[in-house]
């Protein structure tokens, strides 16, 4: 045996003895004494541990623990480093004889003595992972990561029991001063700051066991054309665990997903996070709530014919001029007392119809709750002000520059001049009757041969601007093409969708923003002509017939019969542009709505098969069908579609049994 080992023994045999025969008093007034006999016993604990001898082991830390309550009883000090290995080597001890339990019990007496004791924190993590404690582990060295971030034998074991239990591996951290780097939930805590809190930030998180971190959801950005899905930020993703965008607040592709799921619901109308904070009611001002509405949708408010509105098919009928109590239509000489926005009363809910938002709400004008977002928008501003249908049609149609807004002015000078003047170098302006342009050659002055030239402040020279590019969706932001910052030329052969110079940039985004699709020059000349009175200019507005899906006119029986038979207008029957486009997670449904026979073997048509490929498959099939037949029933009963129509394409699968 090592010598200092046998020392050792023999110097507690013999305080032993000494304890055994001598009055206890004597030693008591001895503090190093006994400080001394703690220590042997810890150290000779420590070599039976390192030699497998545990349960040796345990007896020895056990004497000293013992000892130190011992002279705890008697006053006498014993340092809180000695207790705590005590505790600590004995629960080593013990896990390493499967006695889970009793080392939880000691790491738990060692936490007392010292809250901070990392050695602590990680023995009780080890019995209580073996207990199958998992949860309570993970707790253990989660405080521990929290005091000692980097060590990796402790960052394995938090790995180990994250995975275990489903979490997502997130390092702990403390800073000791507020970070320099910016991310996209940095923020610096200001607790004596003096301010108006307005309680507007929205705070979500998914309902799950254990409860799911809070996490910030942005306002929703102000996309009027965008109608797809919304996407993770690609800058988010590539930066990692730093979570840095350089485009931050302005950013308008989601942080996380908890904002696709909120910002999809508020796009719907089926979320208002303002009604959410539970703010007071505030008198607002109507005018200016008419306004932002106007802004935020664009459009206008008019007064219709009810009763035409609501035919079948849908008519758009205005106020008759000789008689302001009737309507235009000369077949129909109902009252005008109705618009398209229903009144508000008591029973309206504050929330849109889910049917109505799908394929069309039976019960029309008695449901009580919003059939479209303009209705709802507009509901809510009555609710808060208490204005009238007929203000909000003054208002509107009293707006300056129409129910748009205006927006950010141009600071630039406009005018349009003759297009094949231009290709040779010169500027023709037309001559006083709009016929023919200034140059001796007098061209035609028509649409198609005049181009539009601005001058911007910061350049003084006329510049030509194409007209807006036509898209279903307009995008965020134009941008200049690359080749005309390089070459000063582009070689693209179609119709070019990048602008060719800033100020052409400029002037698609005012006239996007605007929906401005063509642009009037102010103070333009006006043409001379005669002034020919004709019978038609006292005639009342026609009416005829509105197609919703298409948002087309048509003016006469036979116009509404050929518009309702075209392919481009079936496909808007069966279209899901809003609320359903965004659910279905299979392909489109075949013909046969069955599983595939050779499903086992490896079907070798894959997408084209007209069987489902996976019982998930075919009760989407069965789900979208339905979904269709009701958008056809709906679309019948409006007579969008001919009463003995029965071809619609790839539609047809609907007809079948």
């Amino acid at each position: 045996m090592d010598p200092a080992r046998e020392k050792r023994k023999e110097e507690i045999h013999k305080v032993d003895l000494k304890i055994k025969k001598i009055l206890v008093s004597f030693f008591c007034s001895s503090q190093d004494f006994l400080t001394q006999l703690v220590c042997n016993l810890l150290d000779e604990g420590n070599a039976f541990f390192r030699d497998g001898q545990f349960e040796q082991a345990v007896r020895e830390f056990s004497e000293g623990l013992n000892v130190s309550c011992y002279a705890e009883a008697e006053e006498i000090k014993i340092s809180e480093v000695f207790l705590e290995s005590l505790y600590v080597n004995r629960a080593a001890a013990y896990h390493s004889m499967g006695e889970y339990e009793q080392g939880v019990l000691d790491c738990n007496s060692a936490l007392e003595v010292c809250k901070d004791s990392r050695r602590a924190l990680y023995k009780k993590a080890l019995c209580l992972r073996e207990l199958g404690k998992h949860k309570e582990a993970y707790d253990c060295t989660a405080s521990y990561l929290l005091i000692n971030p980097q060590d990796k034998q402790v960052n394995e074991l938090a790995q180990e029991l994250a995975t275990h239990l489903g979490l997502k591996i997130r390092k702990p951290y403390v800073s000791a001063k507020v970070s320099k780097c910016v991310g996209i939930y940095t923020y610096v805590h200001k607790p004596d700051l003096v301010h108006n809190c307005k309680r507007d930030i929205l705070l979500c998180r998914l309902k799950a066991d254990p409860p799911a971190e809070w996490t910030r959801v942005r306002p929703l950005p102000n996309l009027r054309s965008f109608g797809g899905r919304f996407v993770l930020c690609r800058e988010l993703l590539k930066s990692g665990d730093l979570g840095v965008c350089k485009y931050g607040e302005k950013c308008t592709f989601a942080y996380n997903q908890l904002e696709i799921d909120v910002w999809t619901e508020e796009r719907k109308g089926k979320l208002d996070r303002n009604l959410l904070f539970g703010t007071k009611p505030v008198k607002l001002d109507p005018v200016s709530s008419i306004i932002r509405l106007l802004q935020e949708d664009k459009g206008t408010f008019v007064f219709l014919c009810q009763a035409c509105y609501d035919g079948k098919p849908r008519i758009i009928s205005k106020r008759c001029r000789d008689n302001q109590t009737i309507c235009s239509n000369l077949d129909h000489t109902g009252r005008y007392e109705s618009s398209k926005v229903r009144p508000l009363s008591v029973l309206c809910h504050m929330d849109l119809c889910r049917q109505a938002i799908r394929y069309g709400c039976m019960r029309e004008d008695e449901c009580h709750y919003a059939h479209s977002v303009i209705e709802l928008k507009t509901w809510k501003v009555q609710q808060d002000t208490g204005v009238s249908f007929e203000e909000i049609v003054r208002i509107s149609t009293n707006k300056p520059g129409g129910g748009g807004g205006a927006g950010k002015s141009l600071n630039m000078r406009m005018k349009f001049a003759c297009g094949q003047c231009w290709l040779d170098g010169l500027i023709s302006e037309p001559d006083k009757t709009l016929k023919y342009c200034g140059a001796k050659a007098r061209h035609a002055w028509t649409k198609d041969r005049r181009v539009l030239l601005v001058k911007s402040s910061e350049r003084s020279k006329w510049v030509q601007v194409r007209p807006l590019p036509h898209a279903k969706d307009f995008p965020a932001q134009y941008y200049v093409s690359l080749h005309f910052k390089t070459k000063k030329k582009c070689t693209y052969s179609g119709v070019c969708t990048f602008a060719h110079s800033p100020e052409e940039k400029d002037m698609w985004m005012y006239m996007k923003n605007n929906d401005c699709k063509l642009l009037k020059v102010p103070n333009a000349p006006i043409p001379e002509e005669k002034c020919i009175t004709m019978p038609t200019d006292y005639a009342e507005p026609m009416s005829g017939f509105h197609c919703r899906l298409c948002g087309k006119h048509s003016n006469s029986e036979r116009q509404w019969q050929q518009h309702i038979s075209t392919e481009k207008h079936k496909d808007r029957v069966f279209s899901c542009e809003g609320d359903e486009a965004l659910t279905w997670s299979y392909r489109f449904p075949g013909t046969r709505f069955e599983l595939c026979p050779k499903l086992d073997c490896s079907c070798p048509d894959g997408v084209s098969c007209d069987y489902a490929h996976s019982p998930e498959e075919l009760q989407e099939w069965l789900e979208r069908r339905d979904f269709l037949r009701q958008k056809l029933a709906k679309a019948r009963e409006d007579m969008l579609i001919m009463p003995e129509e029965v071809d619609f394409g790839k539609y047809n699968f609907l007809l079948q049994d």
